[in-house]
């Protein structure tokens, strides 16, 4: 028998932003997870609604993607609720182990990876320092050591200077904190975040852009949060490519091919960000834009997020297979995105699967457009 502990309840309601009062227990989240046999969502609901901290292993599992609000007839939070649920866990050191591995690859050289700091814009040969740039850049860690993303950024830099655009790079910050929010260290985020926007602020920017939705959501929303506010506009590269599209600063050529495109999560679900991709992708004569069944809010999910990729989260991987399916099957091999996690994932599991699916970061597909 569980006894209701009313003052755990109102902790952990007040930890996960009082989202748990909204849920009726309908059970919709748990039917409609992407790693539903994995993740007992109603379950852990009604522990939190009954003052019991739930500390399964399906709590570190959820990839945060929040298709489960997206498909709650209460609109709960459910990311919230977990976040709250792993801050709780953090604090009382029920945490995995490895996940303070993570936290002190962080601490040490700013980012999950544990790679060398220094190595962090050792791809940056071309891009001289530029004291007054229209832009400053915000890579997040994957992009920055990861072969794949370096090109993605780097033709971000190609188009945008194409357009007439002056580009900076942020080349004092570390990690932006998004691994060490998810596994719930607010001390550690509160340090890293404010001295990261004490930076950025010293740069005078204009604008902050970044690759990430992972990162343009911390810097944009969760960043005021612990009082680290960027006080100018922080947007992704889609939304500042869409906008030098309409003032007609970008000019597009003929591409023939036909493509689909992947909402990234924390870009559409969280940040409601979904027009201008497709904007972006249906500017460019000759390309045969397909959806899949599920798009914009409703978008299935890579399964990077919530820290996913670091942690070696296996059990995510089917919602990577889930969402290559989609993509064969509305007769297409070409598979478009805006987020350096998605493309990972996706390389990585048509790799392993088989599948001959092309990966592309809409940078890409406008750079060929350009060239």
């Amino acid at each position: 028998m569980i006894r209701v502990d009313f003052e755990n309840r109102i902790r952990i309601a007040e930890a996960s932003g009082g989202e748990p009062y909204k849920c009726f227990q309908c059970g919709t989240c748990t039917v409609n997870c992407l790693l539903g046999d994995v993740i007992p969502v109603r379950r852990n609901i009604r522990y939190v609604q009954l003052g019991v901290l739930p500390s399964n292993d399906g709590i570190w599992k959820c990839i945060t993607c929040n298709f489960c609000r997206s498909q709650c007839p209460s609109d709960v939070d459910i990311a919230a609720i977990v976040r709250g649920i792993r801050y709780l866990n953090y604090e009382e050191k029920r945490s995995p182990e490895e996940l303070n591995e993570i936290l002190w690859r962080v601490y040490e050289e700013g980012n999950p990876l544990g790679s060398p700091r220094g190595e962090r814009f050792s791809w940056l040969q071309t891009l001289t320092s530029n004291s007054n740039p229209d832009v400053v850049i915000y890579t997040c860690c994957l992009a920055a050591y990861d072969k794949r993303g370096q090109q993605v950024l780097t033709k971000l830099i190609n188009v945008l200077q194409s357009a007439g655009v002056e580009v900076g790079v942020f080349r004092d910050g570390s990690c932006c904190g998004d691994i060490v929010y998810h596994i719930g260290d607010d001390y550690f985020y509160e340090e890293l975040v404010n001295e990261n926007a004490e930076k950025l602020e010293s740069m005078k920017p204009s604008v902050v852009l970044t690759v990430s939705p992972h990162v343009y959501h911390n810097l944009k929303n969760l960043y005021p949060r612990y009082n680290a506010k960027i006080s100018v506009p922080v947007m992704h590269h889609t939304q500042y490519l869409y906008e030098l599209l309409n003032d007609g600063k970008l000019k597009l050529g003929r591409l023939e091919n036909k493509v689909t495109y992947h909402d990234p999560c924390y870009l559409a679900r969280y940040n409601g960000l979904t027009e201008e991709p497709r904007g972006l992708i249906e500017a460019v004569d000759g390309v045969e834009f397909v959806e899949m069944l599920h798009n914009k809010y409703e978008t299935l999910c890579c399964g990077g997020g919530g820290g996913g990729i670091w942690t070696e989260n296996m059990e995510a991987r089917r919602a990577t297979r889930d969402r290559l399916n989609e993509v064969t099957e509305v007769g297409t091999n070409t598979l478009v995105t805006a987020c350096p996690y998605c493309i990972r994932m996706f390389e990585d599991e048509a790799k392993v699967t088989g599948q001959d699916i092309v990966v592309y970061d809409i940078v890409d597909l406008l750079s060929m457009a350009i060239e």
